[in-house]
């Protein structure tokens, strides 16, 4: 059990990693495709919303100086990206399937930032129901608890 100093520092360190890489978040809805194939029957597609995905971006330390991963800082604001969600998922993980995908080969040129390579780290809540199953309210109580945990940390949602 971790006490409240360790969670305080945990949470200031938190709050230093997104604000250091100027950290923003987007959601958008998680669908599945279920293909049904009952013999005799001709094939039908289904499509289920079936969680949500948060799309975390942040910046390199040496904001723009390069257009790759060769340099390292994209990949180690990558990386703490990642271990940042990690502490901002974990109460909400209780009642739902959070994944935390790392874009690895991927850079996000921001637009609205002059074209500033970004690292995406995806937070990816759904549920395990079952595939044919629809998104619930534990899925919506998880999407509202870690978009909070973001802002509360001083991450932007655009």
């Amino acid at each position: 059990m971790e006490t409240e100093v360790e969670l305080a520092d945990t949470r200031d360190h938190t709050r230093e990693l997104f604000i250091r890489h100027h950290s923003r978040y987007e959601v958008s809805p998680y669908f599945v495709v279920l293909d049904v194939r009952t013999f005799g029957v001709p094939p039908s597609r289904r499509r289920i919303h079936s969680g949500f995905n948060l799309d975390l971006y942040g910046r390199g330390p040496d904001h723009g100086s390069a257009l790759s991963f060769q340099n390292g800082g994209i990949r180690a604001a990558l990386n703490e990206l990642c271990a940042a969600c990690r502490a901002v998922v974990k109460p909400a993980a209780e009642y739902a399937s959070i994944e935390i995908i790392p874009f690895a080969a991927t850079l996000v040129l921001n637009v609205k930032s002059h074209f500033e390579p970004e690292a995406l780290v995806r937070i990816r809540i759904t549920h395990t129901r079952g595939l044919d199953q629809p998104v619930g309210t534990s899925e919506e109580k998880a999407r509202a608890d870690v978009g909070d945990r973001l802002e509360s940390l001083g991450v932007k949602r655009t």
